[in-house]
């Protein structure tokens, strides 16, 4: 028994001093830890949603124009210039929310979300096509929402990337209140997946 004692009396050292060690960290430390274990989130009031806030080059801000949506939270990370119409425009991957105008409600889901795809078309400066590779019902946070899901081709336009992955959701918020749109394109040199990972993050 006082074999035993001294065992559980060493380990209860060794883990006293552990937690001794992690308190004298610095806080700036201890944030920056916590900060790795858990992601950052875009959350926004006007719609109630949030999504992830992805890593460098990524940045808090939507950077798309206001037209048709009028955006109320986002993110971009920059791609570079591109020369449309003989100028030179900066060019961004994107994740912006806002709320659906009435211009392009339906009360049908998929059908607003389609009229959003088409709406919401970041590309028209340079010449592309676009393919819809998937349109399906599912859930955000619980609510009915319809998801889209596109591919961008630039033919001839001689970019640093050769497609864009893209995606339009509209969310029910029921209520009678103005469905809530999300809108995320991302070019292929800056990594298809964080298209992947914005769409599970999206509540």
């Amino acid at each position: 028994m006082s074999g035993f004692a001294v065992v559980t009396l060493g380990v209860l050292g060794v883990l006293a001093w552990g937690i001794f060690q992690m308190a004298k960290l610095p806080a700036a430390d201890r944030l920056a830890a916590a900060t790795t274990q858990s992601p950052s989130a875009v959350s926004d009031p006007a719609t109630g949603l949030s999504y992830e806030l992805l890593a460098s080059p990524w940045h808090d801000g939507c950077p798309m124009r206001n037209n048709p949506v009028n955006w109320t939270s986002g993110e971009g990370a920059a791609d570079g210039k591109v020369t449309a119409g003989g100028h030179a425009i900066s060019w961004y991957a994107n994740a912006c929310v806002g709320l659906l105008p009435s211009s392009l409600q339906n009360k049908n889901l998929a059908k607003e979300a389609a009229n959003a795809a088409a709406a919401i078309d970041t590309d028209k400066a340079l010449h592309h096509t676009r393919s819809t590779m998937t349109s399906t019902a599912t859930k955000v946070g619980g609510q009915p929402a319809w998801e889209i899901k596109l591919q961008v081709r630039y033919p001839g336009e001689h970019l640093r990337w050769t497609t864009e992955m893209a995606a339009v959701v509209v969310v029910d918020r029921y209520g009678g209140q103005a469905p809530a749109v999300f809108y995320a394109s991302v070019p292929g040199n800056l990594g298809a997946a964080s298209l992947g990972t914005l769409l599970s993050s999206l509540r």
